[in-house]
Formats: structure tokens, C-alpha cells, sequence
């Protein structure tokens, strides 16, 4: 099972993400549930170009929902770990990500796994 390197898991709602993700920098995130046993089971990957606590805020969450998360030092850097992130957890076959991650407006950067 591919690792996702982020930490977490927590409830996502706006106090714990107020509470973890301090910046207003990149980053990445995994939205997901725990299993029984505790294991966390993804079921989204993003990322924020520039505030990933804003980001995460607008994600849609009920009681069960848990985040991991990660800043990363460029939106750049963001952008690769996502694709990777998704081609690494089943792509739109097994996450609820209709699409592969668009890259940043005016930016030409392509996929580092299937360079789209």
C-alpha cells in the first residue's frame, strides 16, 4: 500500500484545521474515513497552490471524515505530489476525483507519472 508521508489523521472541521495547519502556504491533503481498526482509508487527494488551511476549510465533511495533510514549499511541488498521490491511491477508479489534478493555471507542467 503506497504511504501517503502526511500527518493525521484528524476530524475534518474547521477548529482541528485551525489548529493543525497553521501557514497559509502549499500544500497537500487526503480526505478519507478510518476503518474500524483505525487505518485510514482514502477516498480524495488535493492540493492547495497557495493556502492549504483555506483550501481544506472548503472541503464538504460530515462526522466521519478525516484529512491528512502536508505543506509542501512550492505549488510546483504540490502539484507532482498530488498526481503522484492520485496514480499511488487508484486514480477516479477508486477515489471520488472525477479528473487527473489540472495543473495551475498559466503553468505548462505535466504529470510526473503519466505526463499528462
Amino acid at each position: 500500500m503506497p504511504d501517503l508521508g502526511m500527518r493525521g489523521p484528524y476530524r475534518l472541521n474547521r477548529a482541528t484545521v485551525d489548529q493543525q495547519v497553521t501557514n497559509a502556504c502549499p500544500g497537500n491533503f487526503a480526505v478519507g474515513y478510518l476503518k474500524e481498526n483505525g487505518a485510514f482509508v482514502v477516498r480524495y487527494v488535493g492540493r492547495a497552490d497557495t493556502d492549504l488551511n483555506r483550501t481544506l476549510k472548503e472541503q464538504e465533511a460530515d462526522e466521519s471524515t478525516w484529512f491528512k495533510w502536508t505543506y509542501t514549499d512550492s505549488s510546483h511541488s504540490a502539484f507532482d505530489t498530488e498526481c503522484r498521490n492520485y496514480h499511488d491511491f487508484g486514480e477516479n477508479v477508486r477515489l471520488e476525483n472525477e479528473d487527473h489534478p489540472a495543473s495551475p493555471r498559466g503553468s505548462k507542467w505535466r504529470c510526473p507519472v503519466c505526463r499528462k
